[in-house]
């Protein structure tokens, strides 16, 4: 009854009043707290991305005599996709059996093409042509076991007479790659556009930097200058990020003496295990961006891996 009589009291209505008031004062701090904390969890929370690792198979041998061999590599290194040269020799049929046994395997399959002469045509015309072959190939599969793109290795500036200050090559390169760019978007295909690693200090930065925006669904970078991986993909990673693209660094596995290859540009007496570990550390450093990873080659990485 007292307690009634003080609530009914003047004294009692200040204390409802004051009662109200710390509740809400402690609702606004409440939800204060929570819009504080969820910032910060959002500022300091990276969401990662799990890399996909690729293996570059130039050979026609893996598509019909290798096959088996070279899946069961596939299974066991877990590679989510290879990029698979397609050799005019090669029948669709011959393609198609591949492409759905490797599809089957949960691995994605990519057409390999590249011929640094491609270069010099701004039409395209070759280019277009090989991924018009991947389109053929697919008609014959379903939507869940087709090549998912095609990946261009063209590198000009292995030519006899190629001059990086020749201006033109650029622009013919890239005219190019913006024509199979556009056929690759209109038949729903992915395209990565294979880059070595020093083009944006041999005045090349501008192409590469178009390139990422305007004509790839997918930079990759030939990283091969051990221990300076993450230096020296620092640009292209960038510009990937900028664009909202992914982008792939390619290690190299054959062995130093071939194809102008030293020591410090080869993986193959450091073994496959460094070059899993420097890749870690590199998708780490680069931890709030895709950053895919890529063997080159097939043959070379199953020397290496015999070597281990």
């Amino acid at each position: 009854m007292e307690v009634l009589k003080l609530l009914e009291s003047k004294e009692g209505g200040i204390v409802i009043k004051n009662f109200k008031w710390i509740v809400v004062m402690l609702l606004v701090l409440t939800i204060l707290i929570f819009f504080y904390t969820s910032i910060v969890r959002d500022e300091n929370h990276i969401v990662k991305v799990n890399p996909q690792y690729g293996i570059f198979s130039w050979s026609s041998e893996e598509v019909t005599g290798n096959k088996v061999q070279l899946i069961s590599d596939l299974r066991e290194y877990k590679f989510d996709r290879v990029f698979q040269s397609f050799s005019s020799q090669l029948t669709d049929e011959e393609i198609d059996s591949f492409v759905l046994e490797v599809t089957s395997n949960n691995i994605d399959v990519y057409s390999l093409i590249g011929t640094p002469e491609w270069a010099l045509d701004p039409s395209g015309q070759e280019m277009v042509e090989r991924l018009e072959r991947v389109v053929r190939v697919n008609h014959s599969l379903s939507k869940d076991h087709q090549i998912k793109g095609v990946v261009v290795d063209v590198e000009p500036y292995v030519m006899d007479d190629f001059d990086w200050e020749d201006v033109s090559t650029q622009a013919s390169y890239l005219s190019g790659l913006r024509q199979l760019y556009q056929a690759a978007e209109d038949n729903g295909l992915e395209l990565i556009v294979v880059v070595p690693y020093f083009y944006d200090t041999k005045g090349y930065k501008k192409l590469v930097n178009t390139i990422i925006s305007e004509a790839a669904t997918e930079l990759a970078v030939m990283n091969y200058y051990r221990d300076k991986e993450i230096d020296h993909l620092d640009h292209e990673a960038r510009q990937a990020k900028t664009a909202g693209k992914p982008i792939t660094t390619i290690y190299e596995f054959k062995r130093p003496g071939e194809h102008g290859l030293t020591h410090k540009n080869s993986y193959y007496n450091e073994g496959y295990t460094a070059a899993i570990e420097n890749g870690n550390r590199l998708i780490e450093h680069y931890k709030d961006q895709r950053v895919n990873i890529a063997y080159h080659d097939y043959h070379a990485f199953r020397e290496v891996i015999e070597n281990e």
